[in-house]
């Protein structure tokens, strides 16, 4: 009985052992076909060319190519109007580009805001100079009567303070400085309600400045009504910071305080910016550096409502802001212009108005990578709010 048990067993392992050798010889048989087959390459699949930048033609139907809003801002339905990138491998390469989208003055041909600024802007050259007639000068030019102000880097616009007629000693008072400020030719012809179209501007920024420096992004009409001592036109300081000087270590030298707001009376402003710094880290900035890249964004919508904010967070905003000449709703409308100021002293602020050796400018500077324009597409024609 013993033996008939063993034989099965021999049996069996007899068979096991013979399969798994027929296993091992299948396995390098296998091997040896995949080693001489030759490797199929796998071709990657080229990248998507990027579609170049472009500056727009300032419409909706005449777009711009570039990025959308950063952080979201408008919603998805925001269309990029204007692309001005400043720099040799932006939309704005050299002066022929700069000079084709940009004026060297403000709104109202003045080149030191009234006599209010320190620093006068510098033409380029002589057929973009204007005559001020409020300071009674001819614009200084560059390479003729005042250094250079502007520069164009790999990716952006570096804009300079210089002494002007070797002037050893800069005075607001003097306006004896120029600056590489500028103002967009492309503009709005009304805003809010009236316009009809929410706009989101957003502008790429930094800056090292002297003491006593002015340094504004601001959207402004083309008209001012005064009432009772108060400005009743259309004025938007996205930012607004100089170099101030209040005494007892109080200084601003570097600009790490600011404030944003309306110029109206009364305020249209959730925020009260009476205290910068306070409001700056109420709203959760609780430390700025002028020196790096931030990002100023400006909402401003079809009903008449605002918001105003720095690398996305929210610094401002408010409500029943019409863009009239005197701002209330039955005002006429004005049109609307973009102004990058970057400047030094103003003659009715005392914190800044003191003269300085001409030596503070060197190595000073705003650096502008970048400002873009968007709007939303209007409402159908018929639709309630296209009437």
């Amino acid at each position: 009985m013993q033996v008939i048990k063993i034989i099965p067993l021999l049996l069996g392992a007899a068979a096991l052992l013979g399969g798994l050798a027929a296993q091992t010889q299948a396995a390098k048989a296998k091997a040896h076909r995949t080693k001489a087959r030759p490797a199929r390459t796998v071709k990657a699949k080229p990248a998507e060319a990027k579609a170049p930048e472009t500056i727009g033609g300032g419409t909706v139907e005449s777009p711009a190519v570039g990025p959308p809003p950063s952080f979201g801002i408008g919603g998805p339905g925001m269309v990029l109007v204007k692309n001005w990138h400043f720099g040799t491998e932006g939309t704005v390469k050299n002066y022929a580009d700069m000079s084709a989208n940009f004026y060297y003055h403000d709104q109202f041909g003045n080149i030191a805001n009234g006599k209010n600024y320190g620093a006068v802007i510098v033409s380029p050259d002589a057929a973009n100079a204007v005559h001020d007639g409020n300071l009674n000068i001819n614009q200084p030019v560059e390479g003729v009567n005042s250094p250079p102000v502007r520069r164009f880097t790999q990716d952006a616009l570096q804009t300079f303070l210089v002494p002007l007629n070797g002037a050893a000693t800069v005075d607001p008072n003097l306006h004896n400085a120029g600056n590489g400020s500028f103002m967009a030719k492309w503009k709005l012809p009304r805003g809010g309600s009236l316009l009809g179209q929410d706009i989101v501007w957003e502008t790429r920024v930094r800056f090292v400045p002297p003491p006593y420096f002015w340094f504004a992004i601001w959207a402004v009409g083309n008209q001012w009504k005064w009432a009772d001592g108060h400005a009743q036109g259309a004025e938007h300081d996205l930012v607004e910071s100089f170099g101030y000087d209040n005494g007892g270590g109080n200084t601003n030298y570097d600009g790490r305080f600011w404030h944003s707001g309306t110029v109206a009376y009364p305020t249209k402003d959730a925020f009260d910016y009476g205290d910068w710094g306070k409001t700056m880290a109420a709203r959760g900035i609780k430390t700025y550096d002028a020196s790096q890249y931030h990002i100023w964004t400006w909402h401003y919508k079809k009903d008449n409502t605002f918001a105003m904010y720095v690398d996305g967070v929210l610094i401002q905003k408010g409500a029943n802001s019409y863009w009239t000449f005197g701002n209330t709703a039955t005002d006429p409308p004005i049109d609307m212009d973009f102004l990058f100021d970057g400047g030094w002293g103003h003659t009715q602020v005392g914190s800044v108005n003191h003269p300085l050796p001409a030596s503070a400018f060197d190595g000073k500077f705003y650096e502008w990578n970048y400002s873009r324009v968007y709007l939303s597409r209007p409402a159908p024609s018929g639709t309630a709010a296209s009437k």
